[in-house]
C-alpha cells in the first residue's frame, strides 16, 4: 500500500479528519490555508488511503540543528481511531524512517504528548527511543 504525498488542494482536505482527531483545535474552514502556509516553510503532509478513506496521516519536516543535525522531525502522525492497530501507523514510520534516510538525516524523531499512552507504547515497539522530555511555556 502506498504513501502519498498531500499537494493539491483536495489532497490536504481528506486529511483533515483524521488529523482534527490529533489536533481537535483545527478548524476545517482554514486547515488547507494553514497546511499551505506551513509548506512554504518546509512542512510535508503524507497519508495512507485505501478503499478511498484515509487511515493515517502525518505532517514532517527535515530540518537541521545543533542537537541533531540533519533530521526528520514529525510533527503530526495519526492513524484514523476506528482503523489503529491494522499496520497503518507502522507502514507509515517506516514510510518516514526511509524518506529521512534518502535526505541524508541520521534521525528521525517526533514529540508525543504526555496523555498519549497507546502512541508510546507504539513509538516503543517501533524501536523508537526516549531521550529528553518537551517543555513549553503558552505566551498568550
Amino acid at each position: 500500500m502506498p504513501v502519498y504525498s498531500a499537494t493539491r488542494d483536495d489532497e490536504i482536505d481528506r486529511c483533515f479528519p483524521v488529523i482534527s482527531q490529533l489536533r481537535p483545535h483545527l478548524e476545517r474552514a482554514h486547515f488547507v490555508e494553514q497546511v499551505r502556509r506551513q509548506q512554504q516553510r518546509g512542512y510535508h503532509l503524507a497519508y495512507v488511503e485505501e478503499d478511498r478513506k484515509v487511515h493515517t496521516a502525518a505532517g514532517f519536516r527535515i530540518e537541521e540543528n545543533l542537537a541533531h543535525g540533519l533530521h526528520l522531525y514529525v510533527d503530526d502522525l495519526v492513524t484514523d481511531s476506528e482503523t489503529r492497530s491494522r499496520g497503518y501507523g507502522t507502514l507509515m514510520l517506516n514510510w518516514l524512517a526511509e524518506r529521512a534516510r534518502q535526505s541524508g538525516c541520521a534521525i528521525l524523531d517526533l514529540d508525543s504528548g504526555v496523555q498519549r499512552s497507546r502512541a508510546h507504547r507504539f513509538y516503543l515497539d517501533q524501536d523508537m527511543k526516549i531521550f529528553s522530555y518537551h517543555f513549553a511555556k503558552r505566551l498568550h
